[in-house]
C-alpha cells in the first residue's frame, strides 16, 4: 500500500451529514480529504444541481424526478430533515454553488464529478462549467454511462475520466478501458489480481466504500491508488495512526 493513502469524500461526509449538501462538503474539507466526490443532475429549466438519485423521494420532502422540477422548485424542498431533524431546512446546491463553497475553503482540492443525468445536454453543460472555471486539470469526471465518457473524451481529449468494471456498466462498452484513467471497484469485490490487471493497463484503481476499520484493513493489503469513503472524519484518523497520512 502507498505511504500516503488518498482519501475521497463520498458526497462529502455522507455518513454524518445530508449527502451532496454544502454542510457535508464543508465538513469533508475540514476533515482533510484529498478530494470530494459529488453527483450532478439537470433540472427541467436546464440548471445543474448536485444530488444523487434520479428522484427527490429519498433525500427530500418532495416526490418525483429531479429533472421534472425547475431549480426554484428544488430550492423550495428540504434536503436535510430526512437525515436528522438538526438539518431541517438544508437546501439543494447548484453545481456552481458547490464549487464556490469547496474552493472558498481549499482552492486546490481535487474534484470527482459524477454525471448521474445521462443526457448529452447535461454532459456538455458540465464540461462547459469545468472549462469556464479552469478546473479540467483539477478534476475527474465519472459515470456509469460509457457513452458520456466517450463523448467527453471526444470533446476534451485531455480530460481525466473514471469508469467502472464492465460488470457494473448499464450498457456494455468493450473499449472502455482504452480511454479511461481510473476505475472504481466495490470493496467487497476488490482483489489484488484485478487491481494488478488495471495497473498493467495504466488505469488507476479506487475502492468504495471504505467506511469502517475492517474495510480499511482489507484495502490496505491491496496496491490501490485511493479510497472513497462516506466517513472521512473517522477514516483519516485511522490512517494517521498507521502512519499512512
Amino acid at each position: 500500500m502507498k505511504k500516503n493513502v488518498t482519501v475521497i469524500g463520498h458526497r462529502g461526509i455522507a455518513a454524518a451529514y445530508p449527502e451532496n449538501t454544502l454542510i457535508s462538503f464543508e465538513k469533508a474539507v475540514e476533515a482533510g480529504v484529498d478530494a470530494i466526490e459529488f453527483d450532478v443532475h439537470m433540472t427541467r429549466d436546464e440548471q445543474l444541481v448536485v444530488t444523487h438519485d434520479p428522484t427527490v423521494n429519498r433525500c427530500s420532502n418532495g416526490t418525483g424526478d429531479v429533472n421534472s422540477y425547475t431549480l426554484n422548485q428544488l430550492k423550495a424542498l428540504d434536503f436535510g430533515k430526512w437525515k436528522s431533524p438538526e438539518f431541517t431546512g438544508t437546501r439543494i446546491p447548484t453545481l456552481d454553488e458547490t464549487l464556490d463553497a469547496i474552493h472558498a475553503k481549499r482552492p486546490e482540492l481535487f474534484l470527482l464529478v459524477e454525471l448521474k443525468d445521462d443526457r448529452e445536454a447535461c454532459t456538455r453543460m458540465v464540461l462547459d462549467v469545468l472549462r469556464r472555471r479552469n478546473l479540467l486539470g483539477n478534476s475527474l469526471v465519472l459515470s456509469f454511462h460509457s457513452r458520456q465518457l466517450k463523448l467527453l473524451r471526444e470533446l476534451e481529449p485531455g480530460i481525466r475520466l473514471q469508469g467502472f468494471p464492465h460488470r457494473y456498466l448499464k450498457i456494455p462498452c468493450p473499449e472502455l478501458y482504452d480511454f479511461i484513467d481510473k476505475v472504481c471497484i466495490w470493496n467487497h469485490e476488490a482483489s489484488a489480481a484485478e487491481v494488478e490487471e488495471f495497473h498493467k493497463r495504466g488505469i488507476e484503481v479506487d475502492v468504495y466504500p471504505v467506511d469502517d476499520e475492517l474495510q480499511l484493513e482489507k484495502v490496505l493489503a491491496l496496491d490501490i491508488d485511493s479510497i472513497t469513503t462516506n466517513a472521512a472524519h473517522t477514516m483519516i484518523p485511522l490512517l494517521e495512526k498507521r502512519g499512512l497520512r
